[in-house]
């Protein structure tokens, strides 16, 4: 309905995520800032009220971003002319620099809010090529190690050329460290962690990053395609596998690395390298700097988003479940697997929401004191044409009960960028990258820093 005046309403039998419907509105002319009210009941579900901010020109309503009564926010653009970015984080050495991948392979460097012209790294050689247009491989993670200012290690995730037969492509987990320039990375100090063979292109993950107990943690995809297809049970319930999972590694000793002894699988069936598994597509997680919650946010198939707190062994149930909905249930009764045993996602959204969930950061920084302990994350885009990226946050509104607001943003005006990562500075203050355009083509590329008006 149109508040102020003016209302029209509809009743649908049935309204599944991801399906939309249209109903008609009286003619309305003119300019002004009118209020949309949707107000969905269901008999599967609890009633829900959206409330949706508007302008309209002429006789076209325009949509804006934010929920009544929802934070807002101020995007404050830090960098631009960068080339289909897809991470954005810091050294932890007290700098203030920050660290933006390029999906292209070059790592560069932002300082006094200036884009450093030389790259601090480039691995555009290593990587398999990559279709201009669209692909979800390329240079995907990056990690510091927690005393690098003392040791000058570092970490990428990375898609290599592939070295066998029946694969598409090779995730390679490697160490690199600092050159005598603090702002240039010795590209000769390439020590490979980890190779993993990847059936497909999509379905990567990509995250890397240290936990409170000093280990580094690898977000892994199912291996791609739809429904998770590959191997005689698909990936995802597979602990024979790396695939589908999130692996712990001490890379503190071993060569390459140690298994942390508490890793759930140690002394018995399933790879030691596992920390929880059941997972379609981890692009992105992260930890409460404060305390050490681990949040992965999980990109779904068909219909749902999810965004869970993954615990030491946990099982997160995919491709038996998307979200909390079945999506397999013979694969559960086939491995004899208690749907009760599952762990549940903390918050799922609908693909009549978005398209494919980005995973942020809980805030502890004190520029934006306003939106402390809330989760700050986004959606890529509601469709592929053009970009509709959605800035979201999640508040803990009880324990265990998260509810997602959509941020308002201070300009009022539609948010036409494709998101594509968030990341911490060493304050803890949160910046988002994004696109203009849905591939590497171009350099529409730029690092935001959200603060709270």
């Amino acid at each position: 309905g149109l508040r102020r005046g003016i209302t029209s309403s509809a009743v649908f039998p049935l309204l599944r995520p991801g399906r939309t419907r249209e109903i008609e509105i009286p003619l309305v002319i003119g300019f002004g800032e009118p209020i949309v009210a949707v107000n969905a009941m269901s008999s599967e579900s609890d009633s829900d009220v959206k409330v949706l901010s508007s302008r309209l020109r002429g006789v076209f309503l325009l949509i804006l971003p934010g929920d009544d009564g929802a934070l807002t926010v101020r995007l404050e653009r830090v960098a631009n002319g960068l080339k289909a970015p897809t991470m954005v984080t810091s050294a932890g050495d007290g700098s203030g620099r920050l660290f933006i991948g390029e999906q292209t392979g070059a790592i560069k460097i932002v300082q006094n809010k200036q884009l450093l012209r030389t790259p601090f790294l480039d691995l555009s050689e290593k990587l398999v090529q990559l279709n201009a247009v669209y692909d979800e491989r390329g240079l995907l993670g990056l990690a510091f190690h927690p005393q690098y200012s003392l040791n000058g290690r570092f970490f990428v995730y990375y898609s290599g050329q592939k070295t066998g037969e029946g694969i598409d492509h090779e995730t390679i987990i490697a160490e690199y460290r600092v050159s005598g320039d603090l702002n240039v990375a010795d590209p000769t100090s390439e020590r490979i962690i980890l190779k993993i063979d990847q059936p497909e292109e999509n379905h990567n993950g990509g995250q890397l990053a240290f936990g409170p107990d000093g280990y580094l943690y690898i977000g892994l995809g199912d291996g791609g395609g739809a429904g998770d297809r590959h191997g005689e049970i698909g990936n995802g319930q597979d602990i024979n596998t790396l695939l589908g999972s999130i692996l712990r590694l001490d890379v503190d000793h071993g060569t390459p690395y140690a298994i942390p002894s508490d890793n759930p699988f140690v002394g018995r069936e399933g790879l030691d390298e596992i920390y929880a598994y059941g997972f379609r597509n981890p692009y992105r997680f992260s930890f409460d700097r404060e305390t050490g919650d681990f949040f992965v946010a999980d990109v779904g198939q068909d219909e749902w988003e999810e965004i869970d707190l993954v615990i030491n062994g946990g099982n997160y149930g995919w491709r038996i479940l998307e979200g909390t909905h079945m999506y397999d249930p013979e694969l559960a009764n086939e491995l004899g697997i208690d749907l009760n045993l599952l762990q549940a996602p903390i918050h799922e959204y609908s693909h009549a929401v978005g398209r494919s969930v980005i995973g942020g950061y809980i805030y502890r920084g004190i520029e934006s004191s306003a939106m402390n302990g809330f989760y700050v994350f986004g959606d890529w885009s509601t469709g592929f044409f053009p970009g509709r990226g959605k800035l979201y946050y999640l508040q803990e509104t009880e324990p265990s009960r998260w509810e997602r607001m959509e941020f308002k943003l201070e300009n009022n005006k539609p948010f036409n960028r494709y998101i594509t990562g968030f990341g911490e500075d060493d304050a803890g203050e949160i910046y988002m990258v994004t696109t203009g355009l849905i591939g590497s083509l171009g350099k529409s590329g730029e690092v935001w820093h959200v603060m709270v008006v």
